[in-house]
């Protein structure tokens, strides 16, 4: 069959290589800078000194990690203290949720969570940072959305997958591919109306990592895959899972021939897709079971291009978050549970989240986990010791004010967390700082209640997944090279972090003459959080940020001249000119003989 890729399997009988033929070796930043092109990792270079010593919360490998069939057949009652069987499995004390420690975006003087969401009170972060994301309507998108909805009967936006095209699914089966370009045209309008009243609204979708083919979860079980360049069907899979069961996800791994799914029985499936003799086909096979315990939220690991040879890629590691506690595994060279992770007590309505992403800590590139439910983030560093096992190490946790329903990396450093509230948070990690907060109800956030609730199929589903469904918005945000796409019911929404010259023009515009010279000289410093568009080493990035301010003051003093006030006391004049004692310490502390105040 024509059009059918070379990395798809074609013989059953497919060597995997074990761990024991990859030579143990450390993936350092010294020998791998030159991969690291992108601006994240150099600016967590610029801060290593300012990182955690992660041997202080570290937590001792496990001599024989427990088997998958012993984590299914743990007691999952929601109303039994969450205490892990074994402690020794991570090695750490039991954790009160009540009494995490107060290193958190705003201090408060009790662990209290009532008092924690009534105390805290955030500083000024707009005079100290001024505006770092960039948010934008996608027009032509959100045009063609609406559109469709009325001329071809596409029904409501439910779903949407971005990477280099933009897939946005409907409520009547239609997957629309959209270019990325500033044309933002309708490239594929995949699938049938007729189809999506047999299979219902696509629920999940997912496009794997060279962008050639797309996965289609629907709201009655039933999963497609469609080539991307010429739009033909590829596969149509009835039997992955029970049937009665919407898919609530379904991810691509980094190895095209191998996707996950998530059905709404709280049951996790490992897909494997072959060619045969010329005929596509699709395995199935059951990595988790609802009936012990359900999983509403899995996330596999992917790693860049640049970090394809990382040692720790050949596992294949994939975290589940089930309505109790989370367990990472490993898909690959055989199926085996690295880590358990209980929540603690929190309120049954809160959305559990999971996120991946490679962080240097200690000199070293490895892949952090942040997972949550509620108000509270933690991280997990994953690693390669040196006898080839995974070691787990816990890093900070965040303690927040609010109640999360999406986490997202924009890059190592930044995170931007949404509130249940429909309030973004834009967060430095190292620093738990608060560094600006975006109010979006403007975009009518999608939800996937219906889907957690399994309407589609007649509601079979628990009370307590129900109710988690109730803010899930997983499949409505969905974030690629550094933006974040938001799917409203008749828009697409993308943020993005501005550069640091566009904070400070930003802040200029809104007459923040001060706030502006403020942010330039952190800037200048290298004290300056959620960075991007600085480049070079320190005194470069000095001497193009120095350019800028100079530029400043000019204006800064042009503008005083001529705002000067014609008449008055005398300390109208003193206040007026007030300004000029800041401008000339810059100008001496900038070294700069090309400025006279």
């Amino acid at each position: 069959m024509e059009g059918e890729p070379d990395h798809e399997i074609v013989d059953q009988n497919l060597c995997v290589k074990t761990t024991e033929e990859e030579p143990n070796k450390s993936f350092s930043l010294e020998a791998s800078l030159s991969k690291f092109s992108y601006i994240d990792l150099d600016k967590e270079l610029e801060f290593k000194n300012d990182l955690i010593d992660d041997k202080e919360f570290d937590i001792p490998q496990v001599d024989t990690p427990p088997t998958l069939e012993s984590i299914l057949n743990e007691t999952d009652d929601e109303d039994e203290s969450f205490v892990l069987e074994d402690p020794t499995l991570l090695n750490i004390d039991t954790i009160d949720s009540h009494s995490y420690d107060t290193s958190s975006v705003a201090s408060s003087d009790s662990g209290d969570r009532t008092n924690l969401k009534r105390k805290k009170k955030l500083p000024d972060s707009f005079s100290l940072h001024g505006s770092v994301m960039r948010h934008s309507l996608l027009k032509g998108i959100s045009a063609q959305i609406v559109s469709a909805a009325d001329k071809v009967d596409a029904g409501l936006p439910t779903a949407i997958a971005v990477s280099s095209l933009i897939a946005v699914g409907t409520s009547h089966g239609l997957a629309l591919i959209f270019g990325k370009d500033q044309n933002q045209a309708l490239r594929l309008c995949l699938g049938s109306t007729s189809v999506g009243g047999q299979y219902g609204a696509i629920s999940a979708l997912s496009i794997n990592n060279d962008c050639s083919r797309l996965l289609c979860g629907f709201a009655k079980g039933q999963i497609t895959m469609w080539d991307l360049a010429s739009g033909k069907l590829l596969r149509s899979i009835t039997d992955a899972h029970p049937p009665g069961t919407a898919i609530l996800h379904i991810k691509f791994t980094d190895d095209p021939t191998l996707a996950i799914c998530n059905d709404s029985g709280g049951s996790v499936f490992e897909l494997t897709f072959k060619r045969v003799m010329g005929v596509r086909t699709c395995e199935s096979r059951c990595l988790f079971s609802g009936s012990k315990g359900e999983v509403c939220c899995i996330e596999p690991l992917h790693s860049k291009p640049e970090l394809k040879d990382h040692p720790i890629t050949q596992f294949s590691l994939l975290a589940m978050a089930s309505l109790t506690k989370i367990l990472v595994i490993g898909l690959k060279p055989s199926l085996k549970v690295w880590m358990t992770f209980p929540y603690g007590r929190m309120d049954p309505s809160s959305v559990p989240l999971l996120a991946w992403h490679f962080v240097a800590v200690s000199n070293y590139v490895n892949p952090m986990l942040a997972f949550c439910r509620g108000d509270v983030v933690h991280f997990l560093l994953v690693k390669r010791d040196e006898s080839g096992a995974i070691h787990v190490t816990k890093q900070k946790h965040l303690h927040l004010y609010y109640d999360l329903i999406n986490f997202t990396w924009i890059n190592s450093r930044t995170v931007v967390l949404l509130d249940s509230v429909e309030k973004l948070h834009v967060i430095d990690r190292q620093t738990q700082e608060e560094l600006e907060t975006v109010e979006i109800s403007e975009v009518q956030l999608v939800y996937n209640s219906s889907h957690f609730k399994s309407l589609a199929t007649g509601g079979n589903v628990s009370q307590a997944l129900a109710l988690v469904g109730e803010k899930a918005c997983y499949q409505s945000i969905s974030s690629y090279g550094g933006q974040i796409f938001y799917l409203g019911t008749k828009s697409v929404y993308v943020m993005m972090l501005r550069s640091w010259r566009e904070r400070v023009d930003h802040l200029l515009k809104q007459d923040c003459l001060t706030e502006a010279l403020a942010l330039a000289w952190s800037f200048h410093e290298g004290k300056a959080k959620a960075v991007v568009g600085l480049s070079g080493d320190a005194s470069k990035r000095k001497a193009v940020v120095a350019d800028r301010m100079v530029e400043i003051l000019f204006h800064y003093a042009d503008r005083a001249l001529k705002k000067c006030p014609d008449q008055g006391k005398i300390q109208v004049m003193e206040q007026h000119f007030q300004v000029h004692p800041c401008m000339c310490l810059l100008d001496s502390a900038m070294n700069r003989s090309d400025t006279a105040f």
